[in-house]
């Protein structure tokens, strides 16, 4: 799997950035204060450069001294002065901070509501495409059936029978609505429903949409709802052509879509719709044939005149029409709607979200900030107290240490140390706070006076130069930094507070890392049987192609399906068809090798990719898959026999081709065998 993992990671690079930086906002800004703090205590003034932390204590002190003996009583005005515009300060700042974090709030809401929506568009459209690109690619082949061509030429009653059995035989394996042929003029005269009280056959369905693209030699797609059955379906439609080319037909493919309906049931608001915001599947019955926003009059002619969605008026349950990202009051409740288009005819999956996150997230954001507020005079009195009582030992002192004791990320103080040639070679630890010694296990005891090679002698040279750096030039770093002794990921700022040393504040982001690396798998893997997804399998797939035709290599690729799903789930229940789609993708991870890139595409369809393998390699493949299908079904006590339908299609360097193609031959050999099993179980 070292190679798969690899290959992931090398495609979700930029992907992976961008979430760390997103991560990395919050973060950031609680630095802000421990920066300006260190900056305090290195100094600002030219003399305190020259100096260690401690002689700004001492410097600082005497200088409170002396403005000490000049007067008492004005040094008392001062103070409170001080403390009062200090709290004044504070107040508004906690005020501030409690805005923006409401803000943020409010903005981290309305995105998880968008990237929750966006999981949900993007899960139906695999699925719907996955689909209905599945009938279109069985009716492009019923049109170029020879019974198929035949029974447009000659019209013959015995033409017309095998026409009838190829549509019957695709419409058995497709489980699709009906698969029907019409001649040149829009007249069906052949079709799987011809026995049904409601045949197609003799009519005529030329004012169809799908005729009209079909017949001018354009692939036709179509959702309505049946003029003949009421039903509503999706029509794939596709010319015929005699020997000369010309066109003399059209076969057509209807796939009701009530099952596809069930999908979005667990979703409160979740529709598709037409470009012109016809509701044509809804989680919500009661909505189909509705619009989310007002159609056109040309439009609902238009509607009229080809009977897509029957003959009744649109009823819009909003005013404006649905974009991206959008805000709007539905049904009395705010909700964020998201849109996604499925198609190049303008077809979209639309969810709508109710924003009650938003408003919990912000309500948090006020309910911390008044809290802080309320409890504000407490430190207020008691930091007052403690500086009355400090004033004998120094101000500067009690600042340094309450910081240095308190901020939450870790701080460690060193000095570099330069070999003969005066390049670093090593650093002391000077100082480290109590949040060093939490984050990374290591105590002050036995770090204070020893060098990072005598404590942590694997440290790498290169972090020794880094540090060094700073020290001499005093140009700060930022970056993100993994110790291999402590096993953790670190945010780190390093800057100089005097010539020859450096100061470190850090952060923990392990955590954050584990996230990020979380949110890069499920992005490209299926969940149900580990496998890659569409996604991942297609974008590894592209990437392979390219090595390809740079190293002049050859590859296979495998298309399978698992045959029976629908049956099982009827049978025995959609969890047993999980079973069987969890099994079907052990038997192809034992089947393949750990260089090969295995995938489910979506439903009951597997892809496979093995790289550098030729031709005369596939029968090893497809006898070692039979021969694992074997041994699971010898298996006792089974409910089913698990059956893998496959194709192959071979790449070819020399012949290069996309994978849209490679999958469509592997598909079209996989659906040949498919049909030869049906047929032999006839």
């Amino acid at each position: 799997m070292g190679g798969r993992e690899s290959g992931r990671r090398g495609h979700l690079l930029l992907y992976a950035e961008s979430v760390r930086r997103e991560s990395q906002i919050v973060n950031r800004r609680s630095w802000i204060v421990d920066r300006e703090s260190a900056r305090q205590i290195s100094g600002s003034t030219n003399d305190e450069s020259r100096c260690t932390i401690f002689e700004v204590r001492v410097r600082r002190e005497a200088k409170g001294e002396v403005q000490s003996m000049n007067s008492d009583g004005a040094k008392k005005i001062l103070s409170s002065h001080i403390w009062l515009i200090s709290y004044l300060i504070l107040l508004f700042t906690v005020i501030c901070a409690g805005w923006f974090v409401t803000g943020y709030l409010g903005d981290k809401a309305r995105q998880e509501i968008h990237e929750y929506n966006d999981k949900i568009m993007s899960l139906h459209s695999s699925h719907l495409t996955g689909e209905f690109d599945k009938i279109e690619r069985a009716v492009r082949t019923v049109s170029g059936d020879n019974w198929i061509v035949s029974a447009l030429i000659s019209r013959k009653n015995q033409d017309i029978a095998n026409a009838d059995s190829v549509l019957d035989r695709y419409n058995s394996v497709l489980e699709s609505s009906v698969c029907y042929l019409m001649d040149s003029n829009g007249i069906t005269i052949a079709s799987s429903n011809r026995n049904d009280p409601d045949s197609f056959v003799g009519k005529s369905y030329q004012f169809r949409p799908y005729f009209t693209q079909a017949i001018k030699g354009a692939p036709g797609r179509y959702f309505a709802l049946g003029i003949t059955s009421l039903k509503r379906g999706f029509y794939a439609s596709y010319p015929a052509r005699d020997g000369k080319g010309e066109i003399i037909g059209v076969a057509v493919i209807k796939q009701d879509v009530d099952a596809e309906e069930e999908h979005l049931t667990n979703y409160p608001n979740c529709f598709m719709i037409d470009p012109n915001g016809i509701i044509f599947l809804s989680s919500r019955k009661e909505m189909n044939f509705k619009s989310l926003w007002p159609v056109s009059r040309e439009a609902q002619l238009a509607f009229k005149k080809s009977k897509q969605f029957g003959e009744k008026e649109f009823e819009a349950l909003l005013p404006l029409e649905i974009t991206d990202g959008m805000e709007i009051v539905f049904e009395g409740k705010k909700h964020l709607a998201s849109r996604y288009v499925i198609n190049t005819e303008g077809w979209s999956i639309v969810i709508m979200t109710t924003t009650e996150r938003v408003y919990i997230y912000k309500s948090t954001g006020v309910i911390i900030t008044t809290f802080i507020c309320i409890f504000l005079v407490v430190p207020l009195v008691i930091n007052y107290m403690t500086s009355k009582l400090a004033e004998k030992v120094g101000d500067s002192e009690i600042r340094f240490r309450m910081l240095f004791q308190n901020i939450t990320s870790g701080f460690a103080l060193h000095e570099i140390i330069l070999n003969d040639e005066g390049q670093p070679c090593n650093y002391r630890f000077l100082e480290v706070n109590p949040a060093f010694e939490q984050l990374t296990g290591l105590k002050a005891q036995d770090l204070i006076g020893r060098t990072v090679l005598d404590v942590l002698p694997d440290t790498e040279h290169s972090w020794i130069q880094k540090y060094g750096s700073v020290a001499m030039t005093g140009n700060p770093v930022s970056f993100d930094n993994y110790s291999g002794a402590l096993g953790r990921h670190y945010e780190c700022l390093a800057y100089r507070p005097r010539r020859g040393q450096f100061a470190v504040l850090f952060t923990d982001i392990t955590d954050r890392k584990k996230m990020e690396n979380e949110i890069i798998a499920v992005s490209v893997t299926d969940q149900l049987t580990g496998l890659y997804n569409r996604r991942g399998f297609l974008s590894l797939a592209e990437q392979q192609v390219k090595l390809s035709d740079r190293n002049k290599s050859e590859m296979l690729l495998f298309f399978a399906d698992l045959d029976l799903l629908k049956q099982i789930n009827d049978t025995l229940g959609h969890e047993e068809g999980d079973k069987a789609l969890i099994e079907a993708a052990n038997v192809l991870k034992k089947t393949f090798r750990t260089s090969d890139i295995a995938a489910r595409l979506g439903g009951d369809e597997f892809a496979a990719l093995a790289i550098g393998m030729n031709k005369a390699n596939s029968g090893i493949f497809t006898a070692r898959l039979q021969q694992l299908i074997d041994k699971q079904n010898d298996q006792e006590n089974r409910r089913y026999n698990l059956s893998i339908s496959i194709g192959c299609a071979y790449y070819d360097s020399e012949n290069p081709c996309s994978i849209d193609e490679l999958i469509a031959d592997a598909d079209k050999q996989m659906y040949e065998q498919k049909q030869h099993k049906k047929l032999a179980q006839a």
